[in-house]
């Protein structure tokens, strides 16, 4: 074994990762489920000096993880006597963050630590770290089967409104449900439906952001921020695209920006590339939804890397190493003055196991698109168990924020898939 090299673990692996890693320069091992590391292509496997793996169920739980630290740290004291003790644990998706933050503490590991990541996780600790801030946060109740009617009742009656439903430390929608008002929560409650370890907070109305970044020594080093076209939840549970554009007004991006980095400050989030979503009121208030200390899933990292040159899964695994950002200085999406607004797009994905017969409409795309993912004829499409399952994706960029979402709208009208069930 070259004891020069340094031994780094990942906690959880994707190949779309793969580019973000030298192999070559570190004694790179991975803890990791059964199933996932039977995913992995071979030959990146075999670049791995060891894959410790888990038998954890394959499911869309994202606790899964957390729920097996105690296996992992096992895992992770073999991986050690071995390669020698860890330099650096890394954790890049909403799942691995936090249990590679409780394997950091126990193995003196520098990087960001438990508390941190827990408040980047669990979404009740993570509102109630921003009280004092100015920061506004969703009217907000801890809820499970035991929690109180008179609680409950006392919690609803100070909500107008419809009321979201959702676990504390799951992510893409997961497990959300958006109920009328409080006769409908009182009423789950009283049938016994809701369950352990979930949340009730005031449906908040407005655009929803996400803001993408990565800050370094408490610095924010990149930043750009997006507005969904329609929501995560309407794209998981229902049929809707799900899209995202830049925004174009210097003002309302610097009011964002300042938000975020007092976000980061509350949670003590340091070194980390984030993913944030916020609520823009018509009243032009910004509100608090959440925030996870990894890079944005869907078509983030994609958008980020293509139009802006920012590696948002590097600058992860870098912040994690305790390495050098690769941004020369801080920047945010308005700084690229090439580009007046930009955004992504994925189109919702066919229902069930299918092959594709036909593509229509790639011949007109506009002149703005700047990429694209799509099937070809004869692929088949099996949606099931993929959280961003998608029928195609594309990348736009133009001259404003108007523009993109009018050539956004041109894809979503003449983009067709045609496909047939079976083989």
């Amino acid at each position: 074994m070259n004891t020069d090299k340094q031994h780094v673990v990942h906690i959880g692996f994707h190949a779309s990762e793969a580019h973000t890693v030298d192999f070559d320069a570190d004694h790179v091992t991975a803890v990791m489920p059964r199933a996932s590391a039977a995913r992995l292509p071979a030959d990146l496997a075999s670049r791995f000096a060891r894959i410790a793996v888990l038998d954890l169920p394959d499911s869309d739980d994202l606790d899964t993880y957390d729920r097996a630290v105690d296996r992992m740290r096992e895992l992770v004291g073999e991986l050690a006597a071995e390669f020698g003790p860890p330099a650096a644990i890394v954790g890049l998706y909403e799942h691995t963050t936090l249990p590679a933050a409780r394997l950091r503490e126990h193995f003196g590991v520098p990087g960001t630590n438990a508390k941190t990541a827990l408040l980047c996780r669990d979404k009740v600790p993570m509102k109630e770290a921003l009280a004092g801030t100015g920061i506004r946060t969703p009217r907000f109740l801890a809820v499970g089967p035991d929690t109180g009617r008179a609680e409950l009742a006392e919690f609803a009656a100070g909500i107008p409104g419809r009321i979201v439903l959702k676990p504390r430390s799951q992510g893409a929608s997961i497990g959300v449900r958006i109920l009328d008002g409080a006769a409908e929560l009182l009423a789950l409650a009283e049938a016994g439906g809701i369950e352990e370890g979930y949340e009730a907070e005031e449906f908040v109305d407005g655009s929803i952001h996400h803001i993408d970044g990565v800050v370094r020594d408490g610095e924010t080093r990149w930043f750009c921020a997006s507005r969904y076209l329609d929501t995560c939840f309407d794209f998981q549970h229902g049929t809707a695209p799900l899209a995202a554009v830049t925004p174009d007004r210097p003002e309302l991006v610097s009011r964002m920006r300042a938000f975020t980095e007092t976000v980061l400050s509350a949670l003590g989030l340091t070194d980390s590339t984030f993913h944030l979503e916020l609520f823009h009121t018509p009243d032009d208030e910004l509100v608090f939804l959440e925030i996870g200390n990894r890079f944005g899933g869907a078509g983030i990292s994609w958008h980020q890397r293509e139009v802006y040159g920012v590696d948002l899964a590097r600058e992860a695994v870098l912040a994690c190493l305790g390495r050098p950002s690769e941004l020369a200085t801080p920047a945010t999406m308005l700084d690229h003055r090439e580009v007046g607004a930009s955004g992504w797009l994925y189109m919702p994905a066919v229902s069930g196991a299918v092959r594709v017969v036909a593509i229509g409409g790639l011949d007109e795309l506009p002149g703005s698109v700047v990429g694209v993912r799509t099937p070809s004829v004869g692929d088949v499409l099996d949606a099931g168990g993929m959280i961003w399952a998608t029928s195609g994706g594309f990348l736009v960029s133009g001259e404003s924020a108007l523009a993109v979402e009018r050539d956004m709208t041109r894809i979503i009208n003449t983009y067709t898939l045609e496909t047939k069930a079976g083989d």
